[in-house]
């Protein structure tokens, strides 16, 4: 399979015309075509769906399922374009979640940054499971998921646990972290921020017979522009919490009846690369000092 065929297919995804991903290339349109349709033949399927006089462009099935792999495939790539030109150092590959990413790692990144000058560090965001799936392949060396899965060949242990807290917009914004009850909120402006199987069977027993949220999110920017209205909440790891309220009209609460704690887990290969010993020591030395002991 060209390489040429793969860039081709993720910049008509990403441009959503044919026009915009030949200008992207450099190449004409007709140069374009011919390289999709090159690597539709080698798949076997057609991969980009055009209607007749439709502009936009849509993913066939097989194509959703082949972006998955280009998109990994880029990925590698990168990685294999970095080893080639690095000719100092460490390279290094940290995965987790997006909120760890944003609320809580930054002081530990920056931590490492100041530590080893010589790792090369490379940050990937993705969920859960896929996180699991890459340490398992072997493309990220270690991360922080939310949630603990077996597999053979990857270590689990306990990282951080982080309390959730109710998060409220407020025209006038009082002082954090003092005790609300459920009778206290406005049932019908919960913002759900979606968590572990444990906390949403937990929302379930603690909303009783009110109604459950009919507005439901998983990222933090998305929850922080919905939350924009007197009175309008969401239950949140505190580290969320803490941000948000701290950078703009939010107050947070404890709950009389607390829900269970956000855990996130550290996850790394069973037998590590012999490449990569030291610079895992140094990020474990980092975590060490930034975050102190494991708690939970």
């Amino acid at each position: 399979m060209k390489t040429e065929g793969i860039e081709t297919f993720l910049a008509i995804v990403r441009k959503g015309t044919l026009t915009e991903a030949a200008n992207y290339l450099f190449i004409s349109q007709s140069a374009l075509s011919h390289r999709l349709a090159e690597l539709e033949n080698e798949i076997g399927a057609q991969l980009i769906s055009r209607g007749r006089g439709q502009r936009s462009l849509t993913l066939t099935d097989r194509g959703k399922d082949f972006y998955a792999i280009a998109k990994r495939w880029e990925d590698l790539s990168e990685d294999a374009k970095r080893l080639t030109r690095s000719t100092y150092g460490t390279n290094l590959v940290i995965g987790a979640v997006d909120t760890m990413h944003t609320y809580v790692f930054p002081p530990l990144y920056r931590r490492i940054r100041d530590k080893a000058p010589w790792l090369n560090l490379r940050i990937r965001t993705y969920n859960s499971s896929e996180l699991y799936f890459c340490v398992d392949r072997g493309e990220i060396d270690i991360a922080f998921p939310l949630i603990d899965l077996a597999l053979k060949d990857v270590t689990v242990e306990r990282f951080l646990s982080d309390p959730r807290v109710v998060l409220r917009y407020e025209d006038k914004p009082s002082g954090s972290g003092r005790f609300i009850s459920a009778n206290d909120l406005d049932m019908q402006k919960e913002v759900f921020f979606e968590g572990d199987q444990s906390y949403s069977r937990w929302h379930e027993q603690w909303g009783g017979k009110r109604s459950f949220p009919s507005l439901s999110v998983d990222t933090a920017p998305l929850l922080l522009n919905l939350l924009n209205e007197d009175g309008a909440w969401a239950i949140v790891p505190l580290c969320l919490a803490k941000f948000f309220s701290e950078n703009g009209r939010y107050t947070y609460y404890m709950l009389n009846t607390p829900p269970p704690e956000r855990i996130c887990y550290k996850i790394k290969p069973s037998g590590q690369k012999a490449s990569i010993v030291a610079g895992i020591a140094v990020v474990e030395e980092c975590i060490r000092e930034v975050f102190g002991s494991v708690k939970g």
